[in-house]
């Protein structure tokens, strides 16, 4: 089942790879890089700093609020936002705020 999953959401960050592409260079893992590409918050969710649950909480990224997001990488699992085994992450600058949220926990206009 989890390579089913897996699958499917390696077609998922395919797809969004396309609104959501990778930086023109690499962050190194300490630094969150982010693109000026609007996402908004599906539900409320906490910003990490690192790709994990168990990472330092930032702040808040409210439900409804927008920030500039970058590419999603593949980090720690997470249940949130209708997923219980997800484990896509995207970088986000939320008010000054640099960190990651749960990639299924944001959309685009």
């Amino acid at each position: 089942m989890r390579t089913f999953l897996a699958g499917a959401a390696t077609a998922v960050v395919a797809a969004t790879s396309l609104a959501f592409a990778a930086p023109a260079q690499a962050a190194s893992s300490d630094t969150v890089s982010v693109q000026a590409i609007n996402c908004h918050a599906k539900e409320s969710v906490r910003i990490r700093q690192t790709k994990s649950t168990s990472a330092a909480a930032l702040g808040l990224f409210p439900k409804g609020a927008g920030a500039e997001c970058g590419g999603s990488s593949e980090g720690g699992t997470y249940t949130a936002c209708g997923h219980t085994d997800g484990f896509f992450w995207i970088a986000i600058n939320y008010q000054g705020i640099k960190g990651y949220v749960a990639l299924y926990c944001i959309t685009r206009p």
